[in-house]
C-alpha cells in the first residue's frame, strides 16, 4: 500500500480533481445552454478544484522531473559533480518550498481567523488558501526521496 501511495498518491489526487472540475464544468455547460439555468456553486467549486490541482500538480513535476531545468553548466561537468550540483539544486529548492510553506501557513491561518466564506458553497477560504502549503509539503517530501536516491547512486558509484 505504500509503495502505491509513493508511485500513485499525486496522481491520484490529481485524477480526482481534474476529472471533478471537467465534470462541472460540463453539468454547468449543459444547464447554461440547454436547460436555460446555471448552477451558482458549479463554477467556484471548479475554480478550488483547479488551485489545488496546481499545488498538487508541482509535487507531481518534482516526482517525474517533468520541471524545466537548465543543464548547460552542469552538463559539461563530471558525473560526480553532476550529481552533487542536482543535491544541491534539490536543497534549494526545499528551502524555496520551505517559504512558501511558511508564508502559506500564516496566509491561512489569518484567513482562517478572519473567517472568510466562499460566497457560493460557504466555505471557509481558509482550506483554499492552505493549497500551497499542502502542495509544496509534497514537494519537500518528493525533493528529500531524490536527495536520497542521488546520495545512494553516489555511494554506488564510489564503491565501484
Amino acid at each position: 500500500m505504500l509503495k502505491f501511495l509513493d508511485k500513485h498518491f499525486e496522481e491520484s489526487i490529481l485524477v480526482l480533481l481534474l476529472a471533478l472540475m471537467s465534470l462541472l464544468i460540463g453539468v454547468q455547460v449543459f444547464m447554461r445552454y440547454v436547460l436555460n439555468d446555471s448552477l451558482t456553486w458549479s463554477e467556484e467549486l471548479a475554480r478550488y478544484c483547479f488551485i489545488w490541482a496546481t499545488y498538487i500538480g508541482v509535487s507531481y513535476g518534482v516526482r517525474e522531473n517533468a520541471h524545466i531545468c537548465v543543464e548547460a553548466v552542469t552538463n559539461r561537468l563530471p558525473q560526480l559533480y553532476q550529481r552533487y550540483a542536482t543535491i544541491l539544486a534539490h536543497i534549494l529548492f526545499i528551502v524555496f518550498a520551505v517559504l512558501v510553506m511558511k508564508e502559506g501557513y500564516a496566509l491561512s491561518m489569518k484567513v482562517f481567523k478572519f473567517g472568510q466564506t466562499s460566497s457560493s458553497l460557504s466555505i471557509p477560504m481558509g482550506y483554499i488558501y492552505l493549497a500551497p502549503t499542502v502542495g509544496f509539503g509534497l514537494v519537500i517530501l518528493r525533493l528529500l526521496q531524490k536527495i536520497v536516491q542521488e546520495v545512494r547512486i553516489i555511494r554506488i558509484e564510489r564503491q565501484s
